[in-house]
């Protein structure tokens, strides 16, 4: 069994939960009303934080967790939102990412998140994933997805090398599924999903919205 194959049957074991993400979901994530959500989640509910890609303070007062799927558009949609967001409150907000690929009809997410994370590895997470974002058409429905993520290596100065070897990583592989089992243990059943801190929200929301939200939560 070849590695992109291992990939596939990797990202398939508990994904059924996930089934009722329909082409028209999609739709609805990126044009439902901004601020969807609310207490939806266990208030005792623990984050593992400990292996995402993060940008902020550790000791930011509020934390906003993305929980997306490279391959998404309403991810896609909010991404080009939210990095100006970030760029403006990284000082004063901790972002972390959490990796929920949709395998069961975005053949290529889990790829794509492999990719993002070897990235990460060499200190280039943030501008690499949202690259892989802009450049969604020219991979989501690739048959050899592997040759454009490596391609994107080249051009932030990564070593090729220690990239491709990575892409190949069982270890990286399984941060990918730790983050796609937690989001199943919540019950998450969309994306994009934002926590800030324990807030919920569900689909693409614009600057405005994120401002509103974030100006909230750092007064509180």
């Amino acid at each position: 069994m070849n590695s992109e194959e291992q990939v596939r049957k990797f990202f398939l074991i508990g994904t059924g939960i996930l089934l009722v993400l329909i082409v028209g979901g999609l739709i609805w994530a990126i044009m439902a009303d901004p601020g969807e959500g609310g207490d939806k989640v266990d208030p005792n509910v623990v984050f593992n934080d400990e292996r995402n890609p993060a940008v902020g303070p550790n000791s930011a007062k509020v934390t906003v967790r993305i929980y997306s799927d490279f391959q998404c558009p309403a991810c896609q949609v909010a991404e080009s939102v939210l990095q100006g967001i970030r760029a403006e409150y990284q000082d004063r907000v901790r972002f972390i990412w959490n990796d929920l690929p949709l395998t069961q009809i975005h053949q290529n997410a889990s790829f794509a998140a492999i990719a993002s994370r070897c990235a990460d590895e060499q200190g280039k997470f943030w501008e690499y994933a949202d690259k892989v974002f802009a450049t969604q058409e020219q991979w989501e429905y690739s048959t050899s997805p592997q040759t454009h993520f490596s391609s994107l290596s080249q051009e932030f100065g990564l070593n090729e090398e220690n990239f491709n070897q990575c892409l190949i990583n069982d270890r990286i592989m399984d941060l990918v599924e730790a983050d796609y089992q937690e989001a199943v243990s919540m019950e998450l059943t969309g994306t994009p999903t934002f926590f800030i801190n324990r807030k919920m929200i569900v689909g693409a929301i614009d600057s405005a919205t994120w401002r509103t939200e974030l100006n909230s939560a750092l007064a509180q």
